[in-house]
């Protein structure tokens, strides 16, 4: 069976890893991808990060399953080819900064003029409007102006830190894959296509308000406020590493207590029960710190997890990056795959996470090299010209 997407076209103009990883996940999904790339040079992400054969194991999962053309589009005929091979596809996936596209001649009014019904996804750091929106943004930035980094404060010396990794990145490409699902579907019941623009802010803001700024929430009067879910997450240092755990209900902060050999703190009347543990937050904190924290400190990883799964207690052990492919849970649900590339070699990577029972997801290609299928592409499009003229005047690569 093919995947889902089986059918549909994307061309994918992004760079680095908002737009490359929106279309990535297209790809996953069944679509034909086509990633368009300056020739001679390509996405910076191709430079980046751990390599091998001159191939970054990074860009390989943010662009595996597409096919590459270097193409220029700073070049008229550049251009022209572009708008033609626009005219076969059902998606635009572009993440450069507002109004390049439109001085390329290829923005959303240039590409609906010859495919009317294009879905055309615009992804950009701060949107196409605002006094920021000519403001270059990387992941970092935006996790400073969205309030991630003030989220992630110290609990004791109040500084903010970021995430460290491409938090935002990942989720504004996550929220345009479904963006462009959703306007292929309102396309399917004839809606027509439309241009969806979608910032890193935006997300950003988004995905942390619902809980972390659960207090700022309501507004007005008569308000009671509490302390935002997650705002005193720990971890729980152990023999062999850390750990944590969340006793919510009466019966789990009772089974926690039993697992760590803590009767007296169970039969507090204060810890009791959810509604006397949020009415004694303070008690809570200081019993974790002074008991629950050091009778962990006594037992491994091993330990602290069979006794807890024993108690029927939420709890987890902290997996190093390096051994995350061996947590038996991971292995036995074949979270991760590996493929032998034609250029990097053995590598290991996450499969898709969604598993589709009807359209079942099969493993895309390698990510290619620059311009790859530059020649297959354009022979599909039969463009009246050579393609060895195309590529003696640099317009491809």
């Amino acid at each position: 069976m093919p995947g889902p997407l089986e059918g549909i076209r994307v061309i994918d103009i992004g760079t680095l890893v908002a737009g490359p990883w929106a279309a990535t996940m297209l790809a996953d999904q069944g679509a034909d991808v086509i990633k368009v790339e300056r020739p001679g040079v390509g996405d910076m992400l191709r430079h980046v990060g751990s390599q091998r054969g001159g191939m970054s194991g990074m860009f390989h999962v943010f662009n595996r399953g597409k096919r590459s053309l270097a193409l220029d589009l700073g070049s008229p005929r550049g251009a022209e080819v572009f708008l033609a091979l626009a005219r076969t596809a059902d998606v635009i996936v572009q993440n450069l900064r507002p109004g390049v596209v439109d001085r390329l001649g290829i923005g959303y009014e240039a590409i609906r003029a010859v495919r009317e019904d294009i879905v055309y996804l615009s992804l950009s750091g701060f949107g196409p409007e605002g006094p920021y929106a000519q403001r270059g943004a990387y992941d970092n930035v935006i996790q400073a102006y969205s309030g991630l980094a003030d989220a992630q404060a110290d609990p004791e010396t109040g500084e903010p830190e970021p995430i460290r990794q491409l938090l935002t990145d990942k989720l504004t490409a996550w929220a345009g894959a479904q963006a462009v699902t959703s306007a292929l579907l309102a396309r399917a019941l004839g809606r027509g296509g439309q241009h969806v623009e979608l910032s890193m802010l935006a997300t950003a803001i988004s995905f942390l308000w619902p809980d972390r700024a659960g207090h700022r929430i309501l507004q007005g009067e008569g308000i009671q406020e509490h302390p935002p879910l997650g705002a005193n997450f720990r971890l729980l240092p152990l023999a062999d590493g850390f750990g944590t755990a969340t006793a919510f209900s009466d019966a789990e902060f009772a089974g926690l207590c039993e697992a760590l050999g803590l009767a007296d703190v169970a039969a507090d009347p204060r810890l009791g029960s959810t509604a006397a543990r949020m009415q004694n937050l303070e008690l809570l904190t200081a019993t974790y710190r002074d008991a629950i924290g050091p009778a962990a400190a006594r037992r491994t990883r091993e330990e602290f997890g069979r006794e807890l799964a024993a108690r029927d207690v939420p709890h987890g052990v902290v997996r190093s990056i390096d051994e995350l492919h061996t947590d038996p849970h991971v292995v036995a649900t074949g979270l991760f795959e590996q493929r032998d590339h034609a250029v990097a070699g053995r590598l290991r990577e996450p499969r898709h996470p969604a598993k589709f029972q009807g359209t079942p997801l099969e493993r895309v290609a390698d990510a290619p090299a620059l311009g790859q299928h530059s020649q297959e592409i354009l022979e599909e499009l039969d463009l009246g010209e050579g393609v060895e003229a195309l590529h003696s005047s640099g317009v491809i690569g």
